[in-house]
């Protein structure tokens, strides 16, 4: 096994755990949100502020933090997540790296290459090849070495597939840091009442600049 394959077993390792802890993230946010509303409203009236009043302002900041609040898609597949959503020359390039392996995948998968009788084994390879296109139309390339996987296909060249992949899990790593970046996210992660109330005072600070 050469360096770039063993590299390459590496970063995909990487990158599944990388989407895991994603998948986590959204799957928690999508509750903490309605813990943060309330703990959020009992500290307004420990503190004798009229939370209508305070709203009333509705700034810029106030607006995108309700954007903000609204539970983030969840994707389904065990892969995680895609980074490169359009066409653009990135995926482009990405898209002549990974069109071999595609290929390699279609003869295994096409309904037109299968050549098994066996219904169930006909619809399992049928589902991987619409997932394999999907995954190659979407640039979903974790997910398309996934399936590549799963048939015994081997990526053409590790060198190149490497470099998408340390970009993708530098993609996953950021939008860890930016989900954790939330307030919900921060009240979760606060253990004694003093931090959480900090969390909260930097939030209403951040959103009305009304200092507590």
């Amino acid at each position: 096994m050469g360096i770039h394959e063993l590299q390459y077993k590496r970063l995909l390792s990487e990158l599944r755990f990388k989407y895991e802890e994603l998948d986590l993230i959204k799957e928690s946010l999508a509750e903490l949100g309605a813990e943060f509303e309330e703990y959020y409203t009992q500290f307004l009236k420990e503190n004798d502020i009229v939370k209508e009043e305070l709203e009333e302002e509705d700034t810029p900041q106030f607006e995108k933090f309700k954007k903000q609040m609204e539970p983030p898609p969840i994707e389904c597949d065990e892969t995680g997540i895609s980074i490169l959503e359009e066409k653009t020359d990135e995926y482009k390039d990405a898209k002549k790296v990974f069109t071999k392996l595609y290929r390699e995948i279609v003869k295994k998968t096409h309904p037109d290459k299968i050549t098994t009788e066996d219904p169930f084994y006909r619809n399992e390879l049928t589902i991987l090849f619409k997932g394999a296109t999907y995954a190659m139309d979407k640039g979903k390339w974790s997910k398309l070495l996934k399936i590549a996987e799963d048939l015994g296909v081997k990526p053409p060249n590790y060198k190149k597939i490497n470099h998408y992949l340390k970009k993708e899990i530098k993609e996953a790593h950021q939008q860890v840091k930016v989900h954790k970046e939330k307030y919900s996210w921060k009240l979760y992660e606060a253990d004694e009442k003093e931090e959480k109330d900090n969390v909260i005072k930097s939030f209403i600070f951040q959103l009305f600049r009304r200092q507590i």
